[in-house]
């Protein structure tokens, strides 16, 4: 069952998704051994928190368009922090143990799966607000991550060449 949020917490679930993804990011870049492999992750960081200040700009303009609720409390902050860890990297570095930190190839794949399921989720939320303004928000966060995702495959595809 999807459970109803509005326009507002979509957008702040999209954040705390990119703050997610920028933290698990610069976790196994100090657990990694590999220069590459760690190169790599710091720039996939460095992506998430490019996404993150995105969102936080959009949010910034919807609150100042009037939208209602712009300041959660703890609670809130907190379930939106809990449903955005069920969309992106919900295990954790510990999804790559078997994988091993040193193989740019399963980062980059795990990357891509966490990418289709966070582009899956916002589609979602752009269908189903009823707010033509909300629906080109989430349509700028899906394009925004729909180019990510192809640098990502890109990246996978310059990979299997090597």
């Amino acid at each position: 069952m999807f459970h109803v949020f509005s326009d507002l917490e979509g957008i702040r679930i999209a954040i705390e998704m990119e703050r997610r993804g920028e933290s698990f990011y610069r976790h196994a870049a100090r657990v990694s051994k590999s220069e590459e492999t760690v190169e790599m992750l710091l720039a996939l960081a460095n992506e998430e928190q490019y996404h993150r200040a995105e969102f936080e700009r959009l949010l910034s303009a919807e609150c100042a368009r009037g939208m209602s609720d712009c300041a959660y409390d703890d609670e809130t902050n907190a379930y939106l922090t809990a449903i955005a860890a069920e969309v992106v990297f919900p295990k954790g570095l510990m999804a790559l143990r078997d994988e091993g930190f040193e193989n740019p190839e399963a980062v980059l794949l795990h990357a891509i799966a966490s990418e289709k399921d966070s582009i899956l989720f916002y589609t979602e939320m752009q269908q189903r607000t009823g707010d033509d303004h909300s629906r080109g928000v989430f349509g700028e966060i899906v394009r925004q991550e729909r180019g990510h995702l192809f640098r990502l495959q890109r990246r996978l595809a310059q990979l299997a060449k090597e």
